[in-house]
């Protein structure tokens, strides 16, 4: 159950439990705190106001934020400021105005969900607490001015039409005696445990929405791939034009044309029956027995890599599938986090080190494995895949291996801006290419790693070139790869 905003009897309480402490002391400096759980790594709406005095600190917490408005004292230092976080012309105008400033004073308006700072140089922070909105103000005036009206000197929501002045509100309006919660005494854990829950839910509403869209992508992947094998499977029978033309070039059967069509009549002499194929006029018969076995060559690895494509993606339906069955338990974070790694939902900087960021280009849909060191490990399978994951899922400074001097997989390691990858990833990358290459009897085998912006397409190729590799030589662990096989 979420944490219900505080109504004006409560703010009163709350108010009063730290009236003491805070006045007297002097601001130090206001930051966007840092709340490395949510996705962005601060809160839009959330200042902190942190406070110094002779022989204490403390840290004033408010929040404007829509439907989520709060308040609190924490003593010491508080949270640390975020490096994230955008600085609004609002926060950057109040350092300018209330840094070094004492308070004089702090008050919650009578029957009222607005309270007010009073500091030197006659300016007072307002804050509504209004849930639906919210806001914090900066006023000119000292609390012995009477009810004002005030002149506003900058408030945090911005609007077309705005007053310039605040006039305290007199509580008329307020309902005479709200309910008063017994927790009041804990609101500050409360509200750290309701920021998690927020957290939580925001991130695992993200990292589902996402898993749907993978989802229904890899459907979409699976029925046009169905198409492609149904139609490779339904080419023609270019294998046996070849035998049959094959085994009378010494008679050389004339071209008859057919309608707009060309065609050569050859006996088939599995049974007996005459029949006519399809021929170029501009090729001889040897020319066309090697035409139709080219033909031959392309509809069966058609069919392979189509099949293995259908493979690969309902493994990957099944998975998807799966992950969005079980639902992570409220709070566990871990759990959570393995999903965003599975969606591809670009968790925040500080929920692990194995979050991937989104690509541009869409998800992946092919294998996806999790090194020691919690950093996904993603692997191209086929040919389709390789140039998938390479040339559209793969960005610059990702790291990219390949085994040396044979075909095979491409493995790809995405990393954080700033970041690298750790030994005990790059083995595990390694093995990996060497097992889905079909490596697992060579012994000892070179793997090539470089950065994927310096691998190249071959013109006219389905072939990669690069350069600035470094090489690890390995036999790959059994135990290395049932770890990473277990968390297929």
């Amino acid at each position: 159950m979420s944490l219900k905003p505080l109504n004006w009897k409560e703010i009163a309480i709350v108010a009063s439990s730290f009236r003491s402490e805070i006045e007297g002391l002097f601001v130090d400096r206001i930051i966007v705190p840092e709340r490395e759980r949510f996705t962005a790594g601060y809160l839009k709406g959330e200042w902190v106001i942190r406070l110094t005095g002779r022989r204490n600190e403390g840290t004033f917490l408010f929040s404007v934020r829509t439907r989520h408005p709060y308040f609190a004292y924490i003593p010491g230092k508080g949270a640390k400021a975020s490096s994230r976080a955008t600085r609004s012309a609002f926060d950057l105008e109040l350092n300018k105005r209330l840094k070094g400033a004492k308070i004089r004073s702090f008050e919650a308006l009578p029957r009222e969900r607005t309270i007010i700072l009073w500091l030197d140089g006659d300016l007072g922070l307002v804050l509504n607490l209004i849930p639906a909105t919210p806001e914090a103000l900066l006023i000119r005036g000292a609390p012995d001015e009477g009810q004002g009206p005030y002149p506003i000197l900058i408030r945090s929501r911005l609007g077309r039409e705005q007053q310039t002045q605040f006039t305290p509100p007199d509580g008329s309006q307020a309902p005479p005696e709200p309910p008063v919660r017994e927790n009041l005494a804990n609101y500050v854990r409360e509200l750290e445990r309701e920021l998690d829950r927020e957290a939580f839910t925001s991130r695992l509403t993200v990292a589902q929405r996402e898993l749907r869209d993978l989802l229904k992508q890899c459907r979409e992947r699976i029925r046009q791939t169905r198409i492609a094998l149904r139609e490779a499977e339904g080419d023609e029978n270019w294998r046996l034009y070849g035998d049959l033309l094959k085994a009378v070039l010494h008679e050389a059967p004339a071209l008859e044309a057919q309608g707009k069509t060309w065609v050569r009549r050859v006996q088939n002499f599995a049974n007996g029956e005459w029949v006519s194929i399809p021929a170029d006029p501009k090729l001889g018969p040897s020319e066309q027995v090697e035409k139709y076995y080219q033909l031959a060559r392309r509809r069966d690895r058609r069919m392979v890599e189509a099949r293995a494509r259908l493979e690969s993606l309902s493994e990957t339906e099944g998975r998807l599938d799966r992950l969005l069955a079980e639902e992570p338990e409220p709070g566990d974070f871990k759990a959570l986090e393995k999903l965003e790694r599975a969606a591809g939902a670009g968790a925040p900087s500080g929920a692990g080190p194995g979050a991937i960021r989104p690509s541009k280009k869409g998800a992946w849909l092919g294998k996806t494995f999790t090194s020691k060191d919690g950093l996904p490990i993603l692997v191209g399978k086929s040919k389709d895949e390789n140039l998938e994951l390479t040339f559209k899922h793969a960005r610059g400074n990702d790291v990219w291996m390949h085994v040396r001097g044979r075909p095979g997989a491409h493995v790809l390691i995405p990393l954080q801006p700033g970041k690298s990858a750790p030994l005990e990833t790059l083995l595990d990358g390694a093995a990996l290419a060497i097992y889905y290459s079909g490596g697992e009897s060579w012994g000892k085998t070179e793997v090539d790693y470089t950065f994927k912006k310096f691998v190249k397409r071959i013109k006219d190729s389905s072939e990669a070139s690069y350069t600035h590799n470094r090489t690890l030589i390995l036999e790959p662990e059994k135990a290395r790869l049932k770890r990473l096989l277990a968390k297929d």
